[in-house]
């Protein structure tokens, strides 16, 4: 009786601590990222967990459709675990543009965040993909959409 217990009381510290840092991942990555837009004020996010890449050829990542107004500049910011910070791009791209030539990444701004002053509204899509030649092991990432005022 008391193995049984035993092995019970550890099969159930498993399951809660690994559904613990996956929430962690998660939630407090989100709300360290909002902080990181200055002024500007949070819409929305996007998560994503990033299995490892097996080949160069494999598309890994996760998109999401966002609606955004003409007029108005957007700050766009990524967060990912310390250690795949250079490993993770977000982008920003549409219909017209697709993400191998979108608007803008941070790949392309050199940092973990861009601002981007829309000039048509309309359907624009965000993607977190692994840099070309990175993704060896898993990961999750963060991305941040946040209004930062209208463009006189």
């Amino acid at each position: 009786m008391k193995k049984i217990a035993i092995l019970i009381a550890i099969t159930s510290f498993f399951i809660f601590a690994s559904g613990e840092a996956q929430a962690q991942c998660k939630q407090q990555r989100v709300y360290q990222c909002a902080r990181k837009g200055g002024n500007a004020i949070y819409l929305r996010d996007f998560n994503t967990k990033l299995r490892a890449v097996r080949s160069e050829r494999s598309i890994n990542g996760t998109k999401w459709p966002v609606v955004l107004n003409r007029g108005t500049r957007y700050r766009f910011i990524l967060c990912s675990p310390s250690g795949h910070s250079n490993d993770v791009k977000l982008t920003l791209f549409d219909s017209k543009h697709p993400e191998m030539r979108p608007w803008n990444s941070t790949e392309k701004s050199g940092r973990n965040m861009f601002d981007f002053i829309c000039k048509r509204s309309g359907v624009y899509y965000v993607s977190i993909r692994f840099k070309q030649g990175k993704g060896r092991r898993k990961t999750c990432a963060v991305g941040i959409l946040s209004f930062v005022g209208k463009n006189q």
